[in-house]
């Protein structure tokens, strides 16, 4: 069973490394905005960690609505390409249409640019679409669509505000994946509840495992009490403590 942290700088992903995740995905701005792309350095920093299946590095201009114009489309596409020209392992993307489902031709062109970075580097690269895949109104219609695409894994909650509240639909794309794609449970994880989503049968699980602590603040600091987030090194611990224990059971 896979478990993935999403950190937001160097040290997170060394926590995460430290205490045995198999992956990152990588973001900024994850508490404010549900995660936007990284910096180039950052990306390059982290990739250099070598964790065991790298780097997934989320590509997302801005928070809002996952409908995007052309410009926005375009920045996304060379974003992809220049996380995958500096290391990472996968990138992590979506969008919208304007009737509601996946914007296909933007799904395939972000497949596309990515897979060919990486043969280009000799390198193979995985594709994870965010979670558009929650809001979009038929997720088995959706599923089908990704792996048609060649996606490696969709990051759900099963179409639910929490993964919690979504099991029965975990469930049930699982069992449609049948292999053909992972199904990663996120948003909103819980330690306590992770047994009960691993039973649902997915192939991995996503968390923040974010912590704020108080910032310096000073003059462009957000001022004396502004909190910054951190990855919490004993929530890390303790989501793969759940998941090894629940494998071993």
């Amino acid at each position: 069973m896979t478990v993935e942290i999403a950190v937001q700088d160097l040290a997170g992903a060394r926590i995460a490394k430290a205490e045995g995740a198999d992956r990152v995905e990588l973001c900024q701005a994850l508490g404010a905005t549900g995660g936007l792309t990284p910096s180039h350095g950052l990306i390059q920093a982290v990739s250099a960690q070598n964790l065991p299946q790298g780097a997934q590095v989320l590509i997302r201009p801005r928070g809002g609505s996952f409908i995007f114009d052309d410009d926005e489309k375009a920045v996304q596409l060379a974003d992809v390409q220049a996380a995958v020209a500096a290391g990472a392992g996968g990138v992590v993307v979506g969008g919208m249409s304007q009737s509601g489902g996946l914007d296909l031709p933007f799904m395939e062109a972000l497949a596309d640019v990515a897979n060919e970075e990486a043969e280009g580097l000799g390198r193979r690269v995985q594709l994870t679409c965010h979670r558009v895949f929650d809001v979009l109104p038929d997720l088995t219609k959706a599923l089908e669509s990704l792996i048609d695409l060649g996606y490696t894994r969709v990051l759900t909650s099963g179409g639910a505000p929490k993964v919690q509240l979504g099991l029965e639909s975990l469930r049930s794309l699982a069992s449609q994946a049948a292999g053909r794609i992972q199904i990663q449970a996120g948003g909103g994880v819980q330690i306590e509840s992770i047994p009960s989503i691993l039973a649902t049968g997915v192939d991995a699980i996503h968390l923040s495992a974010k912590h704020q602590v108080p910032s310096a603040g000073g003059p462009g600091g957000g001022g004396p009490n502004s909190l910054i987030e951190q990855t919490d090194r004993p929530t890390v611990q303790a989501a793969i403590a759940a998941v090894r224990q629940y494998e071993t059971s």
